[in-house]
């Protein structure tokens, strides 16, 4: 099947879609065709999230300025995709944040913030989501998580590294528990990927000399990331449900 119009017709939710692996999966849906719900803190970065999809031809999305780890505001985004779209035939959760705090000095409220974004956020969007995809009888749910989901976290802290773990162990579950309904859930796990959370916090030459570990010896883009998404997200994928995908470079192997 031709990448073109593979999810003509159904409509998602995206988290995190103002940046990063968030914003290249939404500019990849939408050009598959699919109606989105574009989710994140940062209005101003939605908004030209948007007009990259307008660009590109795409339907033109639905923005929801909001906390994943708000459950009112996350009933919200959710309730409105379904009212206005139509249909929450997947969700992606890509909204997460990253931060380098040492373990010793890690402070309680810094650790349940990590927790808070990163794995309530996921937890809240399936919550939402999950009662409307069993009515349908159908639905994708991609939780992207993360190489320290799998190993330990390169770059984040023990925090970082505890809350992706949940997201794989998350995914997991709930393939268990929805798979009876039609409802597919997996855990993605990229590494190694060159987005504005990683860049922000990483000097250049640690970037660098990180790079040069990985087999493939360079960091992934984006796109490359977004292009697994749309997979699971597909009915190319109609058999999978409780895996976690990788894709870091081969950087899992070290």
């Amino acid at each position: 099947m031709s990448e073109q119009g593979r999810l003509q017709g159904r409509a998602g939710i995206v988290t995190g879609a103002a940046s990063g692996i968030g914003r290249a999966a939404a500019l990849r849906l939408a050009r598959e065709g699919a109606g989105l719900t574009l989710v994140d803190l940062n209005r101003e970065l939605l908004e030209e999230a948007a007009r990259e999809i307008r660009k590109a031809g795409g339907p033109e999305p639905l923005l929801a300025p909001a906390d994943v780890s708000d459950e009112a505001q996350v009933g919200e985004f959710t309730a409105a995709c379904r009212d206005k779209l139509g249909a929450v035939d997947f969700l992606v959760t890509s909204a997460g944040i990253l931060r380098r705090t040492g373990f010793t000095d890690l402070q309680p409220k810094e650790w349940e913030l990590v927790l808070k974004v990163n794995l309530t956020g996921p937890f809240l969007c399936c919550r939402a989501a999950a009662p409307i995809m069993i009515e349908q009888g159908r639905g994708s749910i991609v939780n992207v998580a993360s190489l320290a989901g799998r190993t330990v976290s390169v770059l984040g802290g023990a925090h970082y590294t505890v809350s992706k773990h949940g997201v794989v162990g998350l995914s997991r579950h709930l393939a268990r528990e929805l798979g009876p309904f039609g409802v597919r859930v997996n855990a993605f796990c990229p590494g190694g990927t060159m987005t504005p959370m990683v860049t922000q916090v990483t000097p250049p030459e640690e970037l660098e000399a990180t790079a040069a570990k990985f087999p493939l010896r360079r960091w992934g883009r984006p796109e490359e990331q977004a292009a697994a998404i749309a997979y699971l997200v597909s009915d190319e994928s109609s058999y999978m449900t409780g895996a976690c995908l990788d894709s870091n470079g081969g950087a899992v192997m070290l």
